[in-house]
């Protein structure tokens, strides 16, 4: 039987920076984007020309193998942005 495939969300950039599509934030001056889609939050990357969705194990293994990058502090800023703007449904 086949694996069900995954697929994940492409938007231009002035889709993704329009608050009505749903909150954002950028994480740690990085590349890398928190936004709430479809009820739920996703890790999003800035490719220039749009912000492609990426899988949560895709984004934490960067973040965690990126010397510049200060996994403990995004963590912080992840809850702290899924706490004031993620409403479960």
């Amino acid at each position: 039987m086949r694996k069900k495939r995954e697929s994940f969300c492409s938007m231009s950039t002035a889709s993704f920076l329009n608050p009505a599509t749903g909150p954002f934030k950028r994480l740690d001056n990085t590349a890398w984007y928190l936004k709430i889609t479809k009820q739920k939050p996703c890790y999003f990357l800035n490719m220039k020309t749009k912000f492609q969705q990426m899988p949560e194990a895709c984004f934490e293994t960067t973040a965690k193998n990126t010397p510049e990058i200060n996994f403990e502090d995004i963590k912080k800023e992840i809850n702290e942005f899924v706490e004031a703007n993620y409403v479960k449904a």
